[in-house]
């Protein structure tokens, strides 16, 4: 147990299982109260349950991140339970993959609207709390699809959205002590790997320079840092946690 965040208030979407999940996990145990927000309420009041059995750290809440009237609701309560929020994790993330000659109109605008609207939702909703305290920092999650992957034209043009809104607004915060920045995360170990093909896997493994995937824990480490005191000078930024694969 550490205190690197003890009196911080951290909001992670998309907090019920993954990356969320890990995350939210590693700012607890670093002393921050955790609001805890995803689409499928009955999963993240299990996980907040589970890693903060007393509540006494965590709310966990409900939010459609594609949803602006969602996005305010979930906010307001955070607001109300613990006040003042100091960091803010876009995490919540769909994939809708499909050849571009046979993506729909739906798919696109799945992708889109809840990793690219959903982090600029989220965002306003901070945004104004955070200039008044003076201090605030976002971290918003890109992905290796930045490079291009098939299949993934419209996750691609959503999360290098989300990298151009990084640093754009890092660029308008940055006078008021909010640092905005992003990680981008290459081959790593959680559920979805498991649908992975075995012999797939293996080529994706060998074209990894460090020969291994990442795990979750140094995605939330490379979190966990930009949203500390000791990254306070690094604004406008997205760091590949890739093992060298670019």
């Amino acid at each position: 147990m550490g205190e690197r965040f003890k009196d911080k208030v951290v909001v992670v979407t998309g907090a019920g299982q993954g990356f969320g999940e890990q995350f939210s996990k590693d700012f607890l145990a670093e002393g921050a109260k955790v609001a805890m927000l995803d689409i499928q309420v009955d999963k993240v009041k299990e996980t907040a349950a589970r890693l903060d059995p007393s509540g006494a750290s965590t709310l966990a809440g409900e939010i459609d991140v594609s949803d602006p009237d969602s996005v305010k609701k979930a906010f307001e309560k955070v607001y109300q339970e613990f006040g003042h929020v100091q960091v803010l994790v876009n995490n919540a993330g769909i994939t809708r993959d499909a050849m571009f000659h046979k993506m729909t109109l739906d798919q696109w605008d799945q992708a889109v609207k809840v990793s690219l609207y959903g982090t600029f939702y989220c965002s306003k909703e901070v945004i104004d709390d955070m200039r008044d305290q003076e201090y605030g920092r976002i971290i918003n999650l890109q992905s290796m699809a930045l490079a291009g992957n098939i299949g993934q034209t419209n996750y691609g043009a959503a999360k290098a959205g989300i990298g151009g809104l990084t640093k754009s607004l890092a660029k308008e915060v940055g006078r008021k002590n909010i640092t905005v920045n992003g990680i981008a995360p290459g081959l790593m170990n959680t559920d979805i790997v498991k649908t992975v093909p075995e012999d797939i896997l293996k080529q994706q493994i060998a074209a990894i320079p460090m020969q291994r995937m990442g795990e979750p824990e140094e995605a939330s480490a490379a979190v966990l840092f930009l949203a500390s005191e000791e990254a306070g000078y690094i604004s406008g930024q997205t760091l590949f946690i890739n093992g060298g694969l670019y």
